[in-house]
């Protein structure tokens, strides 16, 4: 195009008798037409750029995803097995031994164990697919946290009584929560920090009120989490450093990061001195 331009240019000027004024208006109606054409290439280019790079961007995510996903199964896949294993292997227990009342009641616990630990994935599975469809509803009221946290933290020793959990709560703290929402964030946070943390080590949960403030703090000792994978831990089925050697099938934080902003919190992750994490939220008071 420009080419022809110049072509076209060169023609004019051989005209006989063109004037000097005749011949710089044509000049710069040319110049204008050649800037004209050069710009909308330039933007015909980069808007085609652009696409390009949110193409890639597009198909980059998705297949991170695909690839968390793959990991999801393979890792829930192990989470059905294990428990189920336990549970055949306390039951045919059962059946064939003949075992005193105490032994009994110890094969029954564990049996029973293990039934919550399935009632458990299959909740998280369950509510990550209803969160996707928008079929969660969230009913807050006010509730005293201080002893939800309690009631909470007392189940999950039950159910690790070999663990550690350190409590640091304060009394007669108001906030509007859903209260199953808020045990299923409080549940995710502190199971969350048992595996990553070494069995020998605490974990503590403490609740403070500042000013209007509600404060949840979930500490534990394990390995911390780089800086560069924070906000990525909190992506469906995301497992950080594809965790292969934990538990888990990246729905935990997914969830709790989901109901924190239901309620117009804040959920943040800190390094925990020397060694680990910290989980803090923070709720309005009521």
């Amino acid at each position: 195009m420009a080419e022809q331009s110049r072509e076209i240019y060169a023609q004019h000027l051989s005209i006989p008798n063109l004037s000097d004024l005749a011949k710089e208006a044509l000049h710069r109606q040319l110049v204008a037409k050649y800037y004209m054409i050069m710009g909308e290439g330039s933007v015909f280019l980069l808007l085609m750029l652009i696409g390009i790079a949110q193409v890639r961007k597009a198909f980059k995510k998705e297949s991170e995803l695909l690839a968390r996903q793959k990991t999801f199964l393979h890792s829930v896949t192990h989470e059905f097995k294990s428990p189920v294993a336990s549970l055949r292997l306390q039951i045919e227990t059962l059946l064939k031994r003949n075992l005193s009342a105490e032994q009994q009641q110890l094969a029954l616990s564990n049996a029973l164990e293990e039934t919550d630990r399935l009632d458990q994935l299959l909740e998280k599975i369950l509510m990550a697919a209803r969160i996707d469809n928008g079929e969660v509803p969230i009913y807050p009221e006010r509730i005293n946290i201080s002893e939800a946290l309690r009631n909470g933290i007392n189940k999950l020793l039950r159910a690790h009584p070999h663990r550690d959990i350190i409590e640091d709560i304060e009394s007669g703290i108001y906030a509007k929560v859903d209260l199953w929402a808020f045990n299923s964030v409080v549940n995710n946070l502190v199971e969350n920090a048992l595996i990553y943390s070494p069995k020998d080590k605490p974990v503590t949960v403490e609740l403070k009120k500042n000013e209007n403030k509600t404060i949840l703090y979930i500490k534990d000792q394990g390995l911390g989490i780089p800086m560069d994978e924070r906000r990525k831990i909190f992506q469906k089925f995301y497992r950080m450093g594809s965790s292969t050697g934990y538990k888990g099938t990246g729905l935990g934080l997914y969830l709790v990061d989901y109901f924190v902003k239901k309620h117009n919190g804040t959920l943040i992750v800190k390094e925990n001195i020397p060694c680990g994490s910290i989980f803090e939220v923070v709720l309005e008071t009521v």
